[in-house]
């Protein structure tokens, strides 16, 4: 590919531009349903508007990015500038053919862990350690160029933040509209949904938590319930809690009120002796 398909007009620049300053505060709001979603809409919101002029259009992407998201803040331009690109092709959708939103979705989902790992093993792992270690060594010495060393770290930052969001959107926005045509985006969603499904039961086996603590003997054998369930199926009560939880939400039962739930059966668990860490 040429660097020429690679340049961004001047109104790419403003919109990348609008969107590598935004995206610096993706992690001012965080929740325990939606983690950085409702940061995400904000963040992006601006840009919606821009590309769905129609009022149902803009208020139904608005709506559909609202789900759960959390990434390396520094690592999200990547997954913003892709995001962006597909929005542009769904607006088009009505004259290129039909454009399914799920891809979307699937993409952030596909994307957010890998992005995650990689984000965090480098700037927490690798670069934080190699700052400090250099920023220690001239502190002993007295030298003041440890106050500027927090600004060097900064540049690994800014570079990921910026040329992510740029190819990714150009790149993207080349590409997505070829597979729109071609009938790529179809495999492509199936696949992002896959992908997605695969993140969300990772998750869910390695997040959630839900530890039997219950013994007692039969036959002066030591029976532990959470070692016949790990037999049985790994992760089993987790998964029970997570589909609950989201038959319950798909239900329309405010998510506080679920957490509030899944409190206090935890406590009552935990009394009775059956959970516990």
């Amino acid at each position: 590919m040429s660097n020429n398909n690679l340049q961004l007009t001047s109104n790419e620049k403003k919109l990348i531009k609008k969107l590598f300053w935004r995206n610096m505060f993706l992690g001012f709001c965080m929740s325990y349903t939606r983690q950085q979603g409702v940061a995400w809409d904000w963040v992006h919101q601006p840009v919606y508007r821009q590309i769905y002029k129609n009022d149902d259009q803009y208020w139904e992407a608005m709506k559909r990015n609202l789900e759960f998201f959390n990434t390396t803040p520094n690592m999200v331009g990547i997954a913003s500038g892709l995001a962006v690109s597909m929005e542009e092709e769904n607006a088009k959708a009505s004259l290129d053919g039909p454009f399914d939103t799920a891809g979307i979705s699937g993409m952030k989902i596909g994307l957010m862990g890998p992005l995650a790992g990689i984000g965090d093993t480098f700037f927490s792992g690798v670069w934080a350690l190699i700052i400090m270690g250099i920023a220690i060594s001239f502190a002993k010495q007295g030298n003041l160029v440890v106050a500027v060393l927090p600004l060097i770290a900064l540049i690994p930052n800014l570079l990921i933040r910026w040329f992510g969001q740029k190819y990714s959107y150009k790149l993207g926005s080349q590409y997505i509209q070829k597979a729109v045509q071609e009938g790529v985006m179809v495999m492509f969603t199936k696949a992002t949904s896959i992908v997605g499904v695969t993140v969300v039961g990772g998750m869910i086996a390695t997040l959630v938590k839900f530890p039997i603590v219950f013994k007692t003997k039969i036959n002066g054998t030591v029976f532990e319930l959470q070692k016949v369930l790990d037999q049985i199926l790994p992760a089993m009560l987790p998964l029970a809690l997570a589909v609950a939880c989201f038959y319950l939400l798909r239900k329309n039962v405010s998510p506080v009120k679920v957490l509030i739930g899944v409190v206090l059966l935890g406590f009552a668990l935990t009394f009775l002796g059956i959970t516990g860490a």
